[in-house]
Parts: C-alpha cells; structure tokens; sequence
C-alpha cells in the first residue's frame, strides 16, 4: 500500500474524504453567515436603514413646517360691505394673521361698477384706503379704544370712455349674452392702492382693519367692492415659492445630512462609552480586592498541541505517537533535573541518599509524586490512542 493509498484511508476513518469537502464548505459557510460577527453586521445595516428612512420622514418633516412659518400667504382678499345713505359710501373690513412683518405688500382695490349714467357722469373719483393696527385695551376702562392708523393712502379711478358709436357697436354684438344673462352692463376696475409696502416688526404694527371710502362729486352706484393684498417675495422665498420641487429636494437632503451625522457622532460616543465602561469596573474591581490578572502558561500542553498540529512528513500514527513519547520523555527529564535542582540548593544532604529527602519537607514529596502522575497519565493515554 501506498503512501497517498494510507494517507486516503485515513482521511476516510476521520471523516475527512474529498467526497465530503462540498458539505464541508457548505457548513463552513453557513457558520459564517451565522456567526457573531455577520449577526453584528446585519444588526448593524437594519439599524442604518430604519434610521435613514426615519431621518428622511423627520427632514420631510421638518422642511414642510418651516416652509409654512417661513413663506406667508402669498394672496389675501377681503371684500367691503359700502354703506350708502350717509355722506360718501364707506365701510370696513377686518385682517387676519395672515400678513408678517417685514415682508413686502401690494395693495389693491377691486371695484365692480355698473356702466350708469350717474357712474359715467362722475368721471375721475378718489378711493381712500386706511389700515388700522389692534385695538389697545384701556387699563382704567378696561375697553378697547381707537386703533391707530398705519398706513394711508388716496388714488383716483374712472370708468373706461367710449363714445356713443363704439359702445352702441359693442352692444349690439354681444346683444345675445346680454339677453342670456351671460354678461352685463358692468366694468371692473382695479386700482392700485400701496406699493411694496411693509410693516415693522411686532404684533402692534401689523394691520388688523382697514377702512374703505369712496369720494365723488356724483352719487355712485357699485355693484362690490374687495381690497387685496399680494406678497411680493424676494430673496430664499421667491426661490423657495416658485421653485418647490427643488428648494424641498436641497433643504430635506440638507436637513437629512445634519440629522444622520448628528446620529452618527452620538452613536460612536455611545458605542466607545459602552466598550470602555466593562473594563473600567473590571479594573476598579481587581484593585478594590487588591488582585492582578494572572496569565497562565501551559507549556507541556502547548508543545503538545504544537506537536499534533505541526505538519509531517509522513501521516502515519506511528510517527505521531514517536514524537509524543519524545516530548513526554524531554518533559520528565527537565521536571526531574529541576527537582534534583532545588533539592541541591535547599540544603540536600550529600552523604544521604533517598532517605534524606523525606526528612526535609513534605512539599517536594507531594509536588514530585503530582508531577509523576500526571507524566504517567499522558503515557497511558498516548499509549492507547496508538493502539486504537
């Protein structure tokens, strides 16, 4: 029988065959999907995803509610109920909390007039527009008193001439909606009131009622009347209002990146609090009892198992159990000459022979009679495991 022939029966009696090495890689890599470290790593990549797609919701989040403290209501209206029968037509109208402070402000004036005689004969009228801020509350009365105006402002507005030929023109064409009801006799007109006007900051500069008057040497007739506000962005707001899409992509991915690296750095603090926090208390402990760590060398077990695992020339048992006696043999010669050793430098009796070793101490007995069974004992194991 052959060398390889020995070597191949062996691997089968040790259920090492090369019949068996898929199964064997199989399970090696199944270990390694199982293993602490893998285990770890997975842990590790589900709590980075969960806490991506947490930040994501929280950076979403976040960018929607500054989006609505910090972009105001872009379009504010409110209509005037005139009151007629007193002197010139006026009336008012109360501001929510919609206007900011210092943000730019267009102010305009909406009028919806019937085409009339009265109306075309007035010509050029003045609209009056005034702002008032809350009404401040007396501390003596304890009622509220006159509210101070902020703004005001007086523009002139005419009805849109056409002489008798055009208009009668321009009625007989469009006679079908006027009979339908489709369209009437009526012109709106939009006056411009205030320009970019802003107020300064604090609930007391903010307009909370405004007061509309109509001036003109004729009696008008008006069918409605309303007075619009419309912000005027400029800066991070126009961007932000009129590019939407892209301003919330660059602040949620913005607010995200501070978020995760925010996570991170608190994450390794934790984790390096966490690592150090065992060993301190293990330390603190040892001092506390007044132990050090003892290391422990075995060397007869690490010649041995270096003996087993070191690679041979040959795979035969016989050649293994040769170099495990050899080593057994070394070991209880350096124990004997170290025991003769001590014995001769602890006041050993050179006229004496065995008998005087007892008399000393009973120590050596006890450790040399130890270490002679345990060396007895490896004998008899080598022993058998050569034989089976």
């Amino acid at each position: 029988m052959s060398e390889l022939d020995y070597a191949t029966d062996e691997d089968v009696e040790d259920g090492n065959a090369f019949s068996f090495w898929p199964t064997d890689a199989l399970a090696a890599s199944f270990r390694a999907l199982v293993s602490k470290q893998a285990q770890k790593a997975y842990l590790g990549t589900l709590l980075f995803v969960i806490t991506t797609i947490c930040m994501f919701f929280v950076s979403s989040v976040a960018y929607g509610i500054f989006y609505y403290w910090f972009i105001p209501q872009i379009g504010l209206a409110r209509q005037v109920h005139l009151q007629f029968g007193d002197g010139q037509p006026w009336g008012t109208a109360s501001l929510g909390p919609e206007l900011v402070s210092q943000q730019a402000y267009d102010v305009a004036v909406k009028l919806e007039l019937p085409r009339t005689p009265s109306n075309l004969a007035a010509g050029n009228f003045m609209l009056d527009l005034s702002l008032f801020s809350r009404p401040s509350t007396s501390a003596t009365t304890g009622q509220n008193t006159s509210s101070n105006r902020i703004v005001h402002s007086r523009r002139p507005a005419i009805l849109t001439y056409t002489s008798p030929m055009v208009d009668t023109a321009s009625k007989i064409s469009v006679m079908p909606l006027y009979v339908l009801g489709w369209q009437r006799e009526a012109e709106t007109l939009r006056v411009p009131m205030l320009e970019k006007v802003e107020f300064a900051r604090g609930w007391r500069n903010l307009p909370a009622s405004l007061r509309l008057e109509i001036h003109s040497k004729e009696l008008m007739q008006v069918y409605s009347a309303h007075v619009e506000f419309r912000a005027r962005f400029t800066g991070l707001r126009w961007v932000m209002y009129n590019w939407r899409i892209l301003s919330f992509l660059v602040f949620s991915f913005s607010f995200w990146s501070v978020s995760m690296i925010s996570s991170g750095v608190a994450w390794l603090v934790l984790a390096s609090l966490w690592s150090t926090k065992p060993v301190n208390q293990v330390k603190i402990k040892q001092e506390a009892r007044g132990k050090t760590p003892i290391k422990e060398e075995y060397d007869g077990e690490a010649t041995e198992i270096s003996a087993l695992d070191s690679p041979s020339d040959s795979h035969s048992p016989k050649h293994r159990l040769t170099s495990r006696v050899k080593k057994e043999g070394d070991f209880e010669e350096e124990t004997k000459h170290s025991y003769t050793s001590d014995t001769d430098e602890g006041g050993h009796d050179p006229g004496g022979g065995r008998d005087a070793w007892p008399s000393e101490s009973g120590a050596g007995t006890g450790l040399e009679s130890a270490e002679a069974r345990g060396v007895q004992r490896r004998r008899s194991r080598l022993f058998s495991e050569g034989h089976s």
